[in-house]
């Protein structure tokens, strides 16, 4: 509202030009600035000073007028370069706050992904293990069912081959002269391991049937070198039989010699994953909880920079609304100036008269 008073008051002064003397002197009187110039004024003539002193005193005015014109200028214009330059701190500020927002919340984005991955990772390493586990207990019970298997069949191969060892001893005793009466409670003991076997029955059946014979018929040589030649062809099985299952044995244990290294390998790798991936998801934990630390606390600064540069915006507003009013003003002013010393110029005596006049 001062600011359009100021310029009708300007327009006012112009268009005074086309008016009488006395309306333009009017109109200057009723502003406040006017009405002290032309007390000063009235003062000079009263003492009867010349009209060069009257016209000093309105340059003295317009002077002291443009000095605080200048003075004002180069206050706002160190308003504005202060001004200009806290802005540019502020607004860098700023883009530093949402920079740091930006990245933060793309690296807590991110790493929030990865941990998913990674937990997701944990879970299948922890099934792979326990996997792992489950299959190496299974296959060393086989294992070890195998061996004992093996062990028992060896040890019955053993036991039959002893008695057939022990019959072919008999078998010679009786070939080289012995009587029957002499070995016969050997040959019943020999008989009846023979007859009691039950994991080799069948291949046993035709000694069984021979030595009964013998027993049964008496003892003939014929009969001796039948027996001895099929005790040595069944022993001879027995041993073929033996190294067949100890080949198999040997080849199942160097199987699971090799599995079971495969899997002892594999289980410390799967912990060491584990183990791996336990510290990989606290640091992406640690790194979420940093990152959302850092988003609130850029956010806050963020704020406050955003206040401090609305602060300073409307401090700088204020400072250009009292500028502009300002030199409005003493633009005014100078107006007033400009056509007092017009008037008196041009119309001292006319002016003078309207001056004795004013209270």
């Amino acid at each position: 509202m001062q600011k359009l008073a100021i310029l009708t008051l300007v327009l006012a002064l112009a268009a005074a030009k086309f008016v009488d003397t006395h309306a333009s002197l009017a109109q200057i009187d009723a502003n406040p600035f006017g009405n002290v110039v032309l007390s000063a004024i009235k003062a000079h003539l009263q003492a009867q000073t010349p009209a060069n002193e009257v016209n000093m005193l309105l340059n003295g005015v317009a002077a002291g007028l443009q000095q605080d014109q200048n003075d004002h200028d180069h206050a706002f214009e160190l308003d504005t370069t202060t001004n200009n330059r806290i802005v540019e701190d502020l607004e860098k500020e700023i883009l530093y706050h949402q920079n740091q927002i930006s990245s933060n919340t793309q690296l807590r984005d991110d790493t929030i992904e990865a941990l998913a991955v990674s937990e997701e990772d944990i879970r299948v390493t922890i099934s792979d293990i326990a996997t792992n586990e489950q299959t190496y207990a299974r296959e060393e019970a086989t294992r070890n069912q195998q061996h004992e298997t093996f062990v028992a069949k060896v040890a019955a191969i053993d036991d039959v081959i002893d008695a057939i060892d022990d019959a072919a001893k008999l078998i010679q005793h009786l070939s080289l002269g012995a009587s029957f009466v002499q070995v016969k409670s050997k040959y019943e003991t020999v008989h009846k391991r023979l007859t009691d076997n039950t994991s080799h029955s069948q291949l046993l059946q035709p000694v069984v049937v021979a030595l009964t014979e013998l027993a049964t018929h008496g003892v003939n040589q014929k009969a001796l070198t039948k027996i001895a030649q099929l005790l040595s062809e069944i022993r001879q099985q027995l041993v073929q039989e033996k190294a067949v299952k100890t080949d198999v044995e040997d080849r199942q244990a160097a199987h699971w010699a090799e599995f079971s290294a495969h899997l002892s390998n594999e289980h410390t790798r799967l912990v060491e994953r584990k183990a791996q991936l336990e510290v990989q998801i606290q640091e992406q934990k640690d790194t979420i909880e940093d990152a959302q630390s850092w988003i609130e606390f850029h956010t806050l600064e963020l704020e406050n920079s955003e206040e401090r540069l609305a602060g300073q915006q409307a401090w700088y507003a204020v400072q250009s609304e009292i500028y502009e009013t300002q030199t409005a003003e003493r633009a005014a002013q100078n107006e007033i100036v400009d056509r007092l010393q017009e008037h008196i110029s041009e119309k001292l005596s006319t002016t003078a008269q309207f001056i004795s006049k004013r209270n």
